[in-house]
């Protein structure tokens, strides 16, 4: 028996328990962002009521709710794999179905940051109008185009910042999975990479 074959299954048991380190990390983060947002529905609705805003919170909650849920729908694909699979085989069918959910997330929130962002800016000024600023506004310039209560020029800026928004969404959706994940899918790529050349090696 060569020193290669004694060493091998040292290596290949020390990239399963790497393997397992990595899912289990991805779980456990996913997990404390479904926390977030569960907490965070229940607390915007109680914040935008005080602010006078309540269905703008009402709204922003069924959207976050709505986007977990379809999250949750989507991590039932994860289900279907091979756990009796190798730790590369296992690693390959993660990172191929990952990256189709991440790639589905973001044609999702291509569409929710705009909306976020509408809410938002709708809850802000129902809370001006409803405390006398938006009053103060039309006293101070009475020469301003308005529409209904808005300055136009207020609606030409929020409608100009959903557009970039819009835009950038696929931007500010990468560097939000990056803020979260970045670290995780770094090490998953790089250890998919290492169990790679290994077997070449083999």
């Amino acid at each position: 028996m060569n020193e290669k074959s004694l060493v091998a299954p040292k290596i290949n048991d020390l990239y399963n328990q790497k393997s397992i380190h990595l899912i289990d990390k991805m779980k456990r983060l996913y997990k404390i962002q479904v926390i977030i947002t569960v907490n965070a529905a229940i607390l915007i609705p109680v914040t935008y009521y005080l602010m006078d805003a309540t269905w703008q919170g009402l709204a922003f909650s069924l959207m976050l709710l709505l986007t977990l849920w379809y999250g949750l729908r989507q991590n039932r694909n994860f289900k279907t794999l091979n756990y009796g699979a190798t730790s590369l085989e296992y690693l390959r069918s993660f990172d191929h179905l990952l990256t189709d959910r991440l790639s589905k997330s973001e044609k999702i929130f291509r569409f929710s940051y705009p909306l976020y962002f509408l809410i938002a800016s709708s809850a802000a000024w129902s809370t001006w109008s409803k405390h006398g600023i938006t009053q103060k506004w039309h006293e101070k310039y009475p020469d301003r185009i308005y529409i209904g209560d808005a300055p136009l020029f207020a609606l030409i800026l929020i409608g100009v910042a959903t557009l970039l928004i819009l835009y950038f969404s696929d931007r500010i959706f990468r560097w939000d999975i990056r803020m979260v994940y970045g670290r995780v899918l770094y090490k998953l790529k790089e250890t998919i990479a290492e169990m790679e050349k290994l077997k070449q090696g083999e």
